[in-house]
Formats: C-alpha cells, structure tokens, sequence
C-alpha cells in the first residue's frame, strides 16, 4: 500500500474513532466490538508466516507459481525465515523445513517464531520414517497443518495419513492441490484475521479478497444500523458519512490499489449519492417514520444497515469482481430498494 493510501485509510479511520466517544456509552460497546474486526485485519495486518515440511523437491518459487503467484524476489535467510516479496511489495515469509532444504533448522526457526500454519507438501509416496519425521516437525509449534500435494495419486494416501496421524488429531484433513485455483484462498481463510490481507493481496486471489471484504460488510452494515437507532436529529450523519467512506477506502485497499479520498467520493458519485450517502438513507427513514410512526426509530436502523451493505456490495463487485458500472448499479438499487420496502411495511 502506499503512503498515500495509508494517509487517507488513517485518516478515515481517526475521524470516526474521534466522534466515536461522543455517542451515549451504551452504544461504544457494541460500536468497539463489530470495530475490532476492522482493526484485525487493517490496523493490526502483518505479514503471514507459513512453515513447509514434507518431501517434495520443488523449490519455493515453484511452488507459488504453481499456485499462479510469482515472486520477483527472496530475501536472505534470517533465522530459519526468508521473506519473498512480489511485485506490488507484499510480502510472506517462509520457513522451509523440508527434507530437501536443510539449510533452514527447524529449531532455529521455530525459536525465532511460530508459524501461522505448517503445510506439508508432498508430490510422492513418502517412506513411513520421512512421514514421521515430517508430523514430528510440523507439530512442534502446535500450529494448523494442511497438506499441499501435487501428484493426484497420492491425494488420497495423504488424506489418509492425516486423518488417522495422531500428532494431528483432525477430524477434517485439508489437502488442497497447488494448481487450483481455489488454493490460494483456502490457505488465506485458514490464516489469522491480521496476516490475511497481506497474504491475498501477495496472492491476488480475488475470492480471498472478497472473503474478507463481506467480513467488512457485516461490521459496518451492523455499526450503521446501531448508530441510526440513535433518536437525536442529524447526530448521526458524521458517524454514518464516516463509516460508509472507511468501509469503501478499506474494500478498495483490499484489493492492493491506491485509496483515495477522491476515488471514494467518485465511486459514490457513480451509485447516484454523491458525498451524501449517510444523509440519504438517515432522512429516508426518518420519512418512512413520519408515515409509520409505530416502528419508530428502528426503521432508520434498518434502513442505514441495508442502505450501508448496498453500498459495500456494490463496491465489492465494482473493485474486486470487476463488474460493469451498470451491473454496479442494479446490486446497490436492488437490496436498497427492497430491504427499505420491507422496513416501512407493517
């Protein structure tokens, strides 16, 4: 991410977070706990570290491009770990612990830091000692184990092997295969919240970036929801207009371009709101309640969530998925539109 795209993210972020203790106390604990999500995987984001065991001969490198990623360059080995970073500067590190490379100790590596999770990438039958010794070095750390095998015949044997492993003790092996594309973000859901971004963003696995930007959307469409509630004319505008353009900055980050304030106000624009998406949906509601005054304030509530998650649907298909301007158009008109008939029914 640039500076750039840094700035105005922060800057979003600090402008809600600094009207965020104006709202009445009881509503800053439920507001923190749907923003902690946010903070995991933005705020908190860090590079993901994978540890590899197993028998296969292929090299790093080959292995990324197996699943579609090409490095454009490897760190030297600090302890164990060498980072590779791609082209667009993200990065993942990699402790190689496997029998072809003995050049990275597993102990030292681990004495440094414990993986994310191990993958054990195997490409042929392995010899009872060799499996061993791989379940003995990826179980040390106590971390997830998966298997990475490219050789569909010995798919199935190293299900096997992992489901009746004791040191593993899972239920639900996952073996997955580097060259589907379904790999990548496999391996992105079973990360923590805080290395996810860099590891899809390094990947370009567009499912992954989606996963994680619906993660979004249910934060902020509940934190819009919660906020509209609040029967005090007008207060809520800066809270909603705030969250709505950090929910947009933050799905579009997601996808490794350049945020910016402009491009925010653009996309908005181009739904038909302009800067005034909070002021939009709040005042509808507050129409719908004008007609239906039984339902009170909870129609704005609804009304700011559907309106909010219109939004981020819509940003999702437009940066992530690529979807036509139109198509853009028809998925914010249509949830909106819909949940805000069904808020003003009786």
């Amino acid at each position: 991410m640039t500076k750039g795209s840094a700035k105005s993210l922060a800057r979003l972020y600090d402008r809600f977070v600094g009207i965020l203790d104006k709202l009445p106390g009881g509503l800053q604990k439920p507001l923190l706990k749907e923003l902690q999500p946010i903070r995991d995987l933005f705020l908190d984001r860090r590079v993901a570290h994978i540890g590899l065991v197993g028998g296969s001969i292929a090299s790093v490198p080959e292995l990324f491009a197996a699943m579609g990623v090409r490095p454009v360059r490897a760190g030297e080995l600090l302890q164990g770990w060498r980072d590779y970073t791609s082209l667009e500067g993200n990065i993942i590190s990699i402790l190689d612990a496997r029998a072809s490379a003995l050049e990275s100790p597993l102990e030292i590596g681990l004495s440094h830091r414990i993986p994310d999770l191990f993958l054990i990438v195997q490409d042929a039958e392995p010899l009872p000692e060799d499996w061993k010794e791989s379940m003995r070095r990826a179980t040390v750390g106590g971390t997830l184990v998966l298997g990475l095998c490219s050789n569909p015949d010995y798919r199935q044997r190293l299900e096997d092997l992992l489901s009746y492993e004791p040191l593993v003790a899972t239920s639900a092996p996952v073996v997955l295969e580097p060259g589907n594309p379904a790999t990548a973000e496999s391996l992105c859901a079973a990360l923590p919240l805080q290395a996810q971004i860099e590891f899809a963003q390094f990947t370009k696995a567009r499912r992954a970036q989606a996963y994680i930007a619906s993660r979004l959307l249910r934060s902020f469409s509940a934190m819009c929801a919660i906020i509209a509630l609040q029967p005090i004319p007008f207060a809520d505008l800066p809270f909603l207009l705030s969250l709505q353009s950090l929910m947009i900055g933050l799905i579009i980050y997601t996808t490794g371009r350049n945020v910016g304030l402009k491009l925010i106000a653009e996309f908005l624009t181009s739904l038909g709101l302009g800067a005034a998406a909070g002021l939009a949906f709040r005042e509808a509601a507050r129409i719908a309640v004008r007609i239906v005054p039984f339902w009170g304030n909870a129609v704005s509530g609804v009304v700011a969530g559907a309106g909010t998650y219109a939004i981020g649907r819509a940003a999702i298909a437009y940066f992530i998925d690529d979807a036509p301007l139109a198509e853009t158009r028809r998925l914010f008109t249509g949830p909106w539109c819909n949940s805000t008939t069904r808020a003003m029914s009786p």
